[in-house]
């Protein structure tokens, strides 16, 4: 989307007023003239956010590398990309940087974003995600305000509504996630282009990060500080997609789901770093302190200490909804027992375990997915089996007291979390858990 994007369909727009007599030529020209500096504005805010895109991508690329290029034969396999005539590595030269450390540079970056979106507005037109009453704002937003004040009914019918509505989807949704993200919710979740799109926006509205974004556009912080808070921004949207994908049926309303999770999740947020325990709420304290020494606004160090933990709370509050239970009391068993459950030593595990081969990352964000419904599953049995009085301690202690073979299984997922981390040892600790759904009351 750029300057000569906006003044054709700007122009579009005017030409049917213009022919149906509602406004003169000299009008059309006088608002044109008037528009020009908004109309620069909303083009240099949507470069800007590339350039952090770009940025952040540069910050993960390493991590991610492998991700790149398998996206990168995708979009080859597609017949969208040309990796010798845009100069990017093939597939013996990204084995070769990764094998050395080295990552893709920015103008390799900044050609993958550009075909990522390329790529995405195509497949994008071939679904009903323009048409969806979650994205008609899109369409108004896109163009100036005098003309929305005017000209808000003609604009709702532009002839190329479908395509703008389209176009600004996907620029903030590759903007917002990386290059990569689309690919990766693609492989591991098997959701088309528009559930995952529209998952994504549930989830940007059920953690509120529009106003997470705006606290750290307004703070004064180092390029690198900036950069690293935005990518823990997008780790945590990204992963409360993942779970609105798993735990959703297509077609994903998205206000429905911001509905169902969004208010209890508003609720618990701000105490998540009360509800943490062990090693985890040390990391967020940790992660806390160190933000805010650094310049970072304590709402805003404070918010995204817990970011990695966030998703977790989509499992907290369907639970609660499943048993007609306060969320905060589930919340506060939910995390309980994964401290006594060693849940949370595991997940750092499968954490740590590789990403950069396709089949690898596969394997991990099953893990992870599994080991998220084993924990909410177990959650739910430990509330079941309780007194509604019994504090969410005293729960936790009662069930695992009551079910003799708890304790046994939790020291062989210590056991199997103390060696370095790896697929088996994490499949044996996820083994462990299932075991405890299937045996216990």
């Amino acid at each position: 989307m750029d300057t000569s994007d906006h003044e054709v369909n700007i122009k579009i727009l005017l030409a049917d007023q213009v022919a149906s007599g509602r406004l003169s030529l000299a009008d059309r020209d006088e608002l044109l003239a008037s528009m020009t500096a908004e109309v620069a504005g909303l083009v240099l805010a949507h470069n800007a956010d590339q350039n952090l895109a770009l940025s952040n991508a540069e910050l993960s690329s390493l991590r991610l590398d492998g991700q790149l290029e398998s996206w990168m034969v995708a979009l080859r396999t597609a017949g969208i990309l040309d990796r010798q005539l845009e100069f990017l590595p093939d597939s013996a030269g990204m084995a070769e940087l990764m094998a050395a450390g080295v990552s893709v540079t920015r103008p390799e970056l900044a050609t993958l974003l550009s075909y990522t979106k390329i790529a995405l507005k195509k497949w994008v037109l071939e679904t009903d995600l323009p048409e969806d009453p979650y994205l008609a704002d899109r369409l108004l937003q896109y163009f100036p305000e005098p003309l929305r004040d005017q000209f808000a009914e003609a604009i709702t019918g532009h002839r190329l509504g479908r395509e703008i509505i389209t176009t600004v989807a996907v620029n903030r949704f590759v903007n917002s996630q990386g290059i990569s993200a689309y690919h990766r919710l693609a492989t591991e979740t098997g959701a088309g282009v528009a559930d995952i799109i529209r998952a994504q926006l549930a989830a940007r509205a059920i953690f509120n990060v529009g106003l997470d974004e705006v606290r750290l556009r307004r703070s004064v912080l180092s390029a690198e500080l900036a950069t690293e808070l935005r990518v823990t921004l997008l780790r945590m949207v990204e992963r409360g997609t993942r779970w609105v994908l798993h735990h959703t049926r297509s077609p994903l309303d998205v206000a429905a789901v911001v509905a169902e999770y969004g208010p209890a999740v508003a609720e618990l947020r701000p105490v998540l770093a009360s509800l943490l325990a062990g090693a985890e709420a040390h990391a967020e304290v940790a992660h806390a302190r160190s933000w805010i020494e650094a310049g970072v606004g304590l709402e805003l160090a404070e918010n995204l200490s817990t970011a990695g933990q966030a998703h977790t709370l989509l499992s907290v509050v369907r639970v609660a909804h499943r048993l007609d239970q306060p969320a905060l009391r589930v919340a506060e068993v939910h995390y309980r027992l994964g401290d006594a459950l060693a849940i949370n030593e595991l997940f750092a595990r499968v954490d740590e375990l590789p990403r950069q081969v396709r089949w690898d990352a596969i394997a991990r964000a099953a893990l992870r997915d599994e080991l998220l419904t084993s924990h909410a599953e177990l959650t739910a049995k430990v509330i079941a089996a309780a007194d509604r009085a019994a504090s969410p301690g005293g729960a936790v202690a009662s069930w695992v007291s009551a079910n003799p073979s708890v304790a046994a299984r939790v020291a062989v997922i210590r056991d199997a979390c103390a060696g370095d981390a790896d697929v088996a040892r994490a499949n044996v600790g996820l083994s462990q858990l299932r075991a405890m759904l299937a045996e216990t009351n």
